[in-house]
């Protein structure tokens, strides 16, 4: 019969699907997220491997029953020795042809259903990444964390923090966000938040990310101070897709628009000043036809030749209820 492998590496987690060729699910695995610049490559060569061999096994195939495999990993394309590291490694690992590519791309295959436009992810990382009609394609954003994450969970952090301190000192108005980030950081004087950083935050993204929890419940309780920074953090992005629009020649289309990651959680915090800088460039904003593990199993079908319209149905009906915008990066 034939078996496809989907897998989706990304701060967060790791995420593995493996279907037929008709794009019915045999099997699915999540493990920790896998991220080069923070892990270093040998860890995110062992997390992939490991997770896939779970992943066939759950679904009792033999590597050789793989037709095609499609690795979306984070950072891929970023640094050229770790990715021949991990290709050589991965291509060692299973005998079936592969692609890889940045998570990002089976993120835009699944949310438009391998249509052109551009997809929006914003979870720990941020980054944007648009296709053409011709099939050309862009990103922008994503760059690395310390200088081009902008609208990401680990941007929204360093921005919490960042917020604490102004208003700690009094540059700005005290909020719910400054009582809030002293409970939860434990502070028994406002300089405490220093050390908290350098011992619970500093070079962890995720933990980082997490602190833009704080921002979302002052938000929550009405904290102008923390609405104005989620209306940043939606600029952004919607910059960043401006910027791919521009690459591709797309600022003339009502381009579709999808996006996914943990940040669309917050809601209408984000989801509105998000959708009112889309709408103003002339695009459409549409929740994803399919999350990016999906887009990894379409991915694989057009490169082996399937025709994907029958996949879809099977694919959707697996996902019913989790492909919207609770989908994490």
């Amino acid at each position: 019969m034939g078996y496809y492998l989907s897998v989706d590496g990304g701060g967060s987690k790791t995420a593995y699907l493996i279907t037929d060729r008709m794009g019915r699910v045999c099997a699915s695995n999540v493990t920790q997220g896998c991220t080069y610049s923070v892990m270093g490559k040998e860890l995110v060569c062992e997390i992939l491997s490991e997770g896939a061999k779970e992943t066939l096994r759950v679904a009792g195939i033999s590597p050789d029953d793989l037709i095609y495999a499609v690795w979306g990993i984070s950072c891929f394309g970023e640094y050229e020795e770790m990715d021949r590291y991990l290709t050589g490694k991965l291509t060692e690992l299973l005998p079936c042809d592969m692609y890889f590519c940045n998570d990002v791309e089976i993120g835009l295959a699944g949310s438009l259903l391998l249509h052109f436009g551009i997809h929006v992810v914003a979870g720990t990382g941020a980054i944007v990444m648009g296709k053409d009609k011709e099939g050309r394609t862009a990103r922008a954003n994503g760059w690395h964390e310390d200088f081009s994450d902008e609208g990401s969970g680990y941007w929204l952090g360093l921005k919490t923090l960042s917020l604490f301190a102004r208003q700690a000192d009094f540059r700005e108005r005290r909020s719910f966000l400054y009582e809030l980030m002293r409970e939860r950081c434990g502070l028994g004087r406002d300089m405490d938040v220093v050390s908290f950083y350098q011992e619970q935050l500093r070079g962890k993204r995720k933990e980082t990310a997490a602190m833009q929890e704080v921002l979302l419940m002052a938000a929550k309780l009405g904290d102008e101070s923390a609405v104005r920074i989620y209306e940043m953090a939606a600029y952004e992005l919607a910059q960043s897709v401006r910027g791919v629009a521009g690459q591709l020649g797309l600022m003339n289309e009502k381009t579709q628009v999808s996006c996914c990651g943990g940040i669309f959680r917050c809601g209408s915090f984000i989801l509105d000043p998000f959708s009112r800088y889309v709408e103003q460039m002339g695009f459409v904003l549409r929740p994803p036809g399919l999350s990016p593990l999906g887009g990894g199993i379409l991915l694989a079908a057009d490169r082996d030749g399937r025709q994907v319209r029958e996949m879809i149905e099977n694919l959707r009906q697996h996902e019913a209820g989790i492909c919207d915008f609770d989908m994490e990066d």
